[in-house]
C-alpha cells in the first residue's frame, strides 16, 4: 500500500507541474503583440508598461504628468513607487490592453493584468485584475495623469 501511495503522490506532483507549465505557456507564449502608435492613449500605456517591466523607470516617468496636491510629481517622487519590488522573485506579470474610452482630452485605458506566482502544487498560480489608466492630452501629447497602479505588478 505504501508504494501505491508514493506512486499516486508522485503522479499528483507530476500532474501539478504539467498544469502549471501549461498555464505558463498559454499566458506567456509568443502571441502577436500589437504595437500601438506612440502618441495614442493605448501607445502611451503600452510603452509605460514595457518600461516598468524592463526596469527603465526614467522612461516610464517620461509618460506621466501626475499632479498631486497642486504639485507635479518628479521622477524622484514616482520612481521609488514604480520601482518597488517585494522579496518575491517568482512573480511575473503580463498586461493586455482592453477598451479605451476617450472624452475630449481625457482617456481611460482599461488593462487586464495577469500575475503568475508560485503557489505550490495545489494553489492557483494565475490571478487577474483589471485596472484603468487615466490619460490627458496636454498640448497634443498624451500623458498618464493619475498615479499608475503599478503595485499590481509586484
Amino acid at each position: 500500500m505504501k508504494s501505491s501511495s508514493r506512486f499516486l503522490f508522485g503522479f499528483g506532483i507530476g500532474l501539478a507541474v504539467l498544469v502549471v507549465l501549461t498555464i505558463v505557456l498559454v499566458i506567456f507564449s509568443g502571441r502577436n503583440v500589437t504595437t500601438y502608435p506612440e502618441n495614442t492613449p493605448e501607445g502611451v500605456v503600452q510603452r509605460f508598461l514595457q518600461a516598468v517591466q524592463t526596469g527603465d523607470y526614467q522612461k516610464a516617468y517620461s509618460y506621466t504628468q501626475v499632479v498631486e496636491n497642486g504639485k507635479t510629481l518628479t521622477s524622484q517622487d514616482l520612481i521609488p513607487y514604480v520601482g518597488y519590488r517585494p522579496s518575491n522573485p517568482t512573480s511575473s506579470w503580463r498586461a493586455t490592453l482592453g477598451k479605451t474610452t476617450t472624452t475630449g482630452n481625457t482617456s481611460i485605458v482599461e488593462v487586464v493584468v495577469d500575475r503568475l506566482q508560485s503557489q505550490g502544487p495545489f494553489g492557483n498560480p494565475v490571478s487577474s485584475q483589471s485596472v484603468g489608466f487615466i490619460l490627458t492630452n496636454i498640448n497634443g501629447t498624451w500623458y498618464i495623469t493619475q498615479r499608475p497602479p503599478v503595485y499590481l505588478f509586484n
